[in-house]
C-alpha cells in the first residue's frame, strides 16, 4: 500500500498544505489536532530542545501521540519548505488502524520513529568523533544522494543540526568538522556537506 492508497481509504477530508522552513507544525507537550502525511522536504523532531530524528517523504506527523486530545511527545519543526497532506486527527486514527493492510503502513511508520530513537540511544555512547562518524553515515545512507566517489548530503543537514543531533557542543563539532575536511573525509559544496567514500 502507498501514501495515495493509504489515505483514499480513510475517507477523511484531505487538505494540501506548504509550510515554510522553521515551521513548528507540533509543539512538545501540546495538543495537535491534525496528522500530516510529508510530500516532500524534511524535518526534526526534537525533546527537549535535542534532535532526536528525522522526518521526511511519506513519514506521519501526529500519530507517536495516537490518542485524540493526547498532548505532544516532541517538537516537529521544518528543515525545509514541507509540502504536506493534512487531516484532523479525530476520528482518522481508527481508521488508520482496522484493517490489516492499513495497519501495516501506520504502523510502519511509527516503527521508523521508533528505530530512530534506537539509532540516536546508540550513537549517544560513542566518543565525539565516533558519534560524529556514525551519524554522518546514518544520514548519508537513509537520505543522501550517491555521486561519484561520495554521498551528498541534503541541504537541510547542516553542522548545526548534525551538532544538535548528536550533542556535541558548537564549538567542539566545528574542531571536528575542521579536521575532517583537512583529511579528505568530508567536502562541503555551498553549504552541503559530500562524504567522501573509503576506496
Amino acid at each position: 500500500m502507498n501514501r495515495n492508497e493509504f489515505l483514499a481509504e480513510l475517507h477523511v477530508d484531505v487538505e494540501k498544505i506548504v509550510l515554510e522552513q522553521g515551521y513548528i507544525v507540533s509543539r512538545e507537550n501540546e495538543r495537535n489536532e491534525y496528522v500530516y502525511v510529508i510530500e516532500s522536504g524534511f524535518c526534526s523532531f526534537c525533546r527537549d530542545n535535542h534532535i532526536s530524528g528525522f522526518l521526511s517523504e511519506d513519514d506521519m506527523i501526529g500519530i507517536f501521540d495516537i490518542l485524540d486530545g493526547e498532548k505532544s511527545t516532541m517538537t516537529i519543526r521544518t528543515l525545509t519548505t514541507v509540502t504536506a497532506l493534512r487531516f484532523k486527527k479525530t476520528g482518522a486514527i481508527k481508521q488508520m488502524i482496522n484493517t490489516p493492510q492499513k495497519s501495516y503502513y501506520f504502523y510502519s511508520r511509527l516503527q521508523r520513529y521508533q528505530q530512530q530513537f534506537v539509532d540516536k540511544s546508540i550513537i549517544l555512547t560513542l566518543s565525539a568523533n565516533e558519534r560524529l562518524t556514525k551519524c554522518l553515515k546514518l544520514i548519508a545512507d537513509t537520505y543522501g544522494k550517491s555521486l561519484d566517489g561520495g554521498i551528498m548530503l541534503p541541504k537541510a543537514f547542516t553542522i548545526d543540526i548534525i551538532a544538535n543531533y548528536v550533542e556535541i557542543r558548537s564549538e567542539r563539532m566545528h574542531y571536528l568538522y575542521k579536521k575532517m575536511i583537512q583529511t579528505g573525509r568530508i567536502k562541503n559544496y555551498n553549504g552541503q556537506l559530500f562524504i567522501i567514500l573509503d576506496n
